[in-house]
Formats: C-alpha cells, structure tokens, sequence
C-alpha cells in the first residue's frame, strides 16, 4: 500500500534498482583508488539487466561493494520489520545524502511489479554471500549462499499480467531499453543487455536469423558533462530531438553552469515554433530535472518563471534535497 502510494508509475522501480546499483559500484570503485590492493580494471565495473521470459525473472546485477549479512539486515529489512513509519523516521534522521540516496524507500518500489523479490550479495572482503528473500508483507529471510563474484543480484519474481495491470512488458527487451533511456541512460557505468539483432544467415544472401549480443545500452556521458568547446550546433540539436522537446530545431540554446552552494549544469533551449498546446490548459511547463545523472522529475515548474513557460530543456544538481 505504502509503495503504491508513493510511486504512481511502476516503470520508476527499474531507475530505483539502478541507482542503487550504481551507488554500490561507486563505493567499491573509491576504494580501490585508496587503496592498492584492489585489482581492478576499468571494465570491471558495471550494472546488467537481464530477462528471462520463460520464468518471468528480472535480474539486476551490479559488480559493486557487496552487503554482508548485517548490512543486509540494515538496508532491506527497515520496513519489513519495523514498518513504514520507523523507517520514514530513520531516514529523517540521516543527514548528508544526496537526493537519489534519499528516497529511502526506491529498493521497495521492487514490489509494485513483484511477488518475490530476491537478493544475493557477497561483499569486498568477505568469503560468504548471502541470499535475501521477501515477499513484501511477510517479513524476510536471510541465509548463507553460493556466489562467485563480488557484488549484488537483485532478482525480481514478476506477477502475473491481469486485465488492468501489464507486468509482462518489464520482460521485454524494447521496454527495459526504453525505461533505461528516459531515466538512467546517463549513469556514469555501463549498463548491459543482451539485444536481439539480425543477420543474413551464412550462405545465404536474402534469409535472415535473429541472434543476441550482450551490448551497453546507456550513454553514460551526458552532453552537459562534455567540454563546451569541443560541442558542435549538431550536437545540442541531436539532444534536443533525442529528448523530444519539440518537433523543429531549436531557434537558440543556452549551455550553463555554476559553482558554489548549489552547483548545477543546465541546457535551455528556445524553440522555432510555439508548443501547439502552448495557450491549453493541458499545457505544462518545466525542466526536466536530473541529479547524480538520473531523471528525477520530467518536468519541474519551479525552475522557470511563468513568462519563461516556452522554454524547454534540462537542469542537472547533486545539491537538491
């Protein structure tokens, strides 16, 4: 009830698995720059998504720091144990998060597309991993179990597909891509799928087979991250259509930034052509509003006046709370 109060659209559980994925590999990739006797190389770090149809199992994994079996009771069993109140009330109490570590309860929003949700981790530094299960209202379980490799596989257990509810499209390649791109395509690691493709068959030069090839899926480097200089017209009008905020090109572009309390990056774009919903009531103005380079908002009016309401485009802070 509480998770479905909170999350009006389902798809936003995905960007939660992978903010928390990404926070993982952060930690582990900041120890390694301390400390030398962490081997890693570069490709070693990131998030893979991964479907299995036939068993209706989505898989989030990341190669990040791990849990041990504390910090797996401390993390995931807030709510279950003690309910949402106490956990409300401990995140309260926690100070200097930035905004997506905030949301406290995003692992949970797992749960609106789930009946079991699953989670395996082995931590740095620790030989044994361990497996935690939930069903939502029915407490958790904690045991020891097998795993290889550093890091955390959260395993979703999706429901069955009714009437009202399609739970059958987080299966779908084209829609895990998609969710991927409108909120975390700028995540700073790689995100990997496997993606069907097609090919002519050998030998032959009109039949074709379809095969899968694992690929990144996500951009990670946002255009507001590049070096101005070495930015193009093309690139901030390729943005601008990528991002679908309008139908013409843009008639200006304006690329900013600032440091000191709050410190932001922000493109806004002028568009050739008045929004055709422009003097509707349907019409809605606002930025879309990114922080750690994950979608927060797809459209936040407190960032432009009202006289600025045909200005489309973006702003991006780690300093929001």
């Amino acid at each position: 009830m509480m998770i479905n109060s909170i999350y009006t659209h389902k798809e936003i559980f995905l960007r939660e698995l992978i903010s928390n994925a990404s926070d993982a590999v952060d930690k582990i990739y900041y120890k390694a720059l301390s400390d030398q006797s962490i081997q890693f190389k570069k490709d070693d770090y990131y998030i893979r998504i991964t479907a299995d149809k036939e068993n209706r199992l989505l898989t989030v994994s990341d190669t990040g720091i791990g849990m041990t079996r504390e910090e797996l009771e401390a993390n995931l069993g807030v709510i279950a144990q003690s309910g949402s109140l106490a956990f409300k009330q401990e995140n309260e109490a926690q100070e200097g998060h930035d905004l997506i570590g905030q949301f406290g309860v995003g692992f949970y929003s797992a749960f609106m597309v789930a009946d079991v949700v699953t989670v395996i981790s082995k931590a740095f530094g620790g030989d044994q991993a361990y497996k935690w299960e939930s069903k939502g209202v029915e407490g958790y379980t904690i045991e020891p179990w097998e795993k290889d490799s550093l890091g955390t596989d959260v395993i979703l257990k999706l429901k069955e597909s009714t009437e009202d509810e399609n739970y059958d499209e987080f299966l779908e390649e084209y829609r895990l891509q998609e969710v991927i791109k409108k909120y975390s395509d700028f995540i700073r690691y790689p995100i990997k799928m496997d993606v069907t493709k097609s090919r002519l068959k050998e030998g032959s030069d009109k039949e074709h087979e379809e095969y899968t090839q694992e690929e990144i899926v996500n951009s990670m480097v946002p255009i507001w991250k590049k070096n101005k200089n070495e930015l193009k017209p093309e690139d901030y009008e390729n943005f601008y259509a990528e991002k679908r905020y309008g139908y013409d090109k843009p008639l200006k572009y304006i690329h900013t930034s600032a440091e000191g309390m709050v410190s932001y990056n922000a493109i806004l774009y002028i568009p050739e052509t008045i929004p055709y919903d422009f003097y509707t009531q349907e019409y809605e103005k606002g930025l879309e509003l990114y922080s750690s380079g994950i979608l927060i908002m797809n459209k936040c009016p407190e960032l432009l006046p009202d006289y600025f309401s045909f200005v489309k485009g973006m702003v991006e802070s780690d300093d929001l709370s």
